[in-house]
C-alpha cells in the first residue's frame, strides 16, 4: 500500500526534505512510446513498447584518457557492464504487469554548453502495462495511457525530473488498435513522490527520526499519452438502438383505446428487450461504480417506457370503470386526457435529447478539441527545440541512433 504525497515546504519535515533534495543525484529521464499495442478496457490495460532514456551527472576523471579524448571530441563512449560496478538510479516501471522485456545499454556524452559529463541509459521495454482507466464519457472518452518510472532509492538519493532538452513522444505510426483508438500526438509527464510505509517498524521510524529523514519518499516520474476511442460504433449500434426502440414505444397510443391491454404488453416487451440489449453492451465493459453517458442514457429511455407502461396501465383501469362496453369515443374526456399524456411523452423524450446533446458538445466534444489544441502546441514546442538543440550542443543524433538500433 502507498501513499501519494506532493512536496510543500511549510514544516519542519519538509525544510528536512528540502535540505535532502539539494545533495540528491538529478536523474533526467525522456520515455518514448515506439509501438502501442492493443487497450484492453474490460480489464484495464495495454501492450506497449517503449523506450527510455535516462542520464545523470558523472566527473570525467573517471575515464581513461582514450575516452576522455572521444568524449573531448564530441563522440559518445559506449560503456559495457556499467551496472555491475557503478552506481546506476535502479530504475523500475511501477505500472508494469507480468514479465517486463527489457534490453539495457550505458553510453557517456560530454554537454559541450554545460561542460558536464553524463552518463545514459538507454532502456528498451516491452509488455503489459496497468492504466485506471475512466469511462464517465465512454463512448467518446479519452484515456490516459501512461507509464511510471521511479527508483530504488528515495528522493534524498535520487530525483526524477522531465529531460529539458529532449521531449517525450508517442509515435502514431505504429499504434495497433487504429480502428478503435485515436491516438494524440502530444505527451505529458508528471513528477510525484511516494512514501512506504507498510513495512516499517517502530525502530526503523526512530532511525530515521535521528538521521532527520523521516520524510523520505520514492520519486516516481509518469510519462502519458493519450487515446480517444472511435465512439461511431458505440453510436450506431449503443445510442441509435436504444433510440429506435424507445421510440418505437410511442406508436402504442396509436392504438385505439379499447386495446389498452396489447398497448401495456407491447410497452412491457420493449421494456425487457431494451434491458436485456443493456446487459449485452455492458459484457464489453469493466464493472465500475459509477454510470457512464451511455449507461445514463440507457436509464432515461428505460424509464421512459416504464412511465408508457404505467400510463397505459392507468388509462386500460379508468376505460374499464368509466365505460360500459370497454370503447372510448374519440369526443370523450378520456380520450383527451390519453392525448395529453401523448404529448407529455413526446415533450419530455425531445427534452431529455436537446439536453443531452448540448452535454455532448460542450463536455466530451470540447475536451477532444482541447487535446487536438495541445497537439498544434506539442508541434510547436517541437520544432523551436529542434532549432535550439544546436546552439545547446547536446544529446541529438547519436542518442536517437543507439535507442533506434536496439530496437
Amino acid at each position: 500500500m502507498s501513499l501519494i504525497v506532493r512536496s510543500n515546504p511549510n514544516s519542519r519535515r519538509d525544510l528536512l526534505s528540502s535540505m535532502q533534495t539539494d545533495q540528491a543525484i538529478h536523474v533526467y529521464v525522456r520515455l518514448v512510446f515506439l509501438r502501442i499495442g492493443e487497450i484492453d478496457t474490460l480489464n484495464e490495460k495495454y501492450q506497449a513498447h517503449a523506450s527510455i532514456e535516462s542520464r545523470w551527472v558523472v566527473t570525467i576523471d573517471r575515464f581513461s584518457s582514450i575516452e576522455q579524448d572521444q568524449l573531448l571530441s564530441g563522440k559518445s563512449v559506449a560503456l559495457e557492464k556499467y551496472a555491475e560496478t557503478n552506481w546506476h538510479p535502479q530504475l523500475y516501471i511501477e505500472n508494469s504487469l507480468g514479465d517486463l522485456k527489457e534490453q539495457i545499454k550505458y553510453t557517456a556524452k560530454l554537454n559541450r554548453i554545460e561542460k558536464e559529463v553524463y552518463i545514459c541509459e538507454h532502456r528498451i521495454i516491452k509488455g503489459l502495462f496497468w492504466e485506471k482507466l475512466e469511462l464517465y464519457h465512454f463512448p467518446s472518452d479519452v484515456q490516459d495511457l501512461s507509464i511510471s518510472i521511479s527508483s530504488m532509492f528515495f528522493n534524498d538519493k535520487v530525483l526524477l525530473f522531465a529531460d529539458p532538452y529532449c521531449l517525450s513522444g508517442v509515435n502514431r505510426e505504429a499504434f495497433v488498435d487504429q480502428q478503435e483508438w485515436s491516438l494524440y500526438e502530444h505527451v505529458n509527464t508528471e513528477q510525484r513522490f511516494i512514501r512506504d510505509f507498510l513495512f516499517r517498524t517502530v525502530d526503523d521510524e526512530s532511525d530515521e527520526m535521528i538521521n532527520g529523514k523521516e520524510d523520505r519518499k520514492r520519486p516516481v516520474l509518469t510519462v502519458t499519452c493519450h487515446a480517444a476511442r472511435q465512439s461511431s460504433y458505440f453510436f450506431w449500434n449503443g445510442y441509435f438502438l436504444i433510440f429506435m426502440i424507445t421510440f418505437v414505444s410511442f406508436c402504442t397510443f396509436g392504438m385505439p383505446m379499447q386495446f389498452s391491454i396489447n398497448r401495456l404488453q407491447v410497452s412491457c416487451t420493449l421494456l425487457l428487450t431494451s434491458v436485456t440489449f443493456r446487459w449485452t453492451v455492458n459484457r464489453s465493459l469493466p464493472t465500475v461504480s459509477y454510470l457512464t453517458s451511455l449507461d445514463k442514457y440507457g436509464i432515461l429511455c428505460m424509464l421512459n417506457l416504464v412511465g408508457h407502461s404505467i400510463w397505459h396501465g392507468i388509462i386500460s383501469v379508468i376505460t374499464w370503470v368509466r365505460t360500459a362496453d370497454y370503447r372510448v369515443p374519440g369526443e370523450l374526456w378520456i380520450a383527451n386526457v390519453d392525448h395529453v399524456a401523448f404529448y407529455s411523452f413526446i415533450g419530455i423524450f425531445i427534452t431529455m435529447h436537446v439536453i443531452m446533446i448540448i452535454w455532448f458538445v460542450c463536455v466530451p466534444l470540447r475536451y477532444r478539441k482541447q487535446m487536438k489544441h495541445n497537439d498544434v502546441r506539442y508541434r510547436a514546442r517541437v520544432l523551436e527545440m529542434a532549432n535550439n538543440m544546436d546552439s545547446r550542443g547536446f544529446l541529438s543524433s547519436s542518442n536517437s541512433h543507439v535507442t533506434m538500433s536496439t530496437f
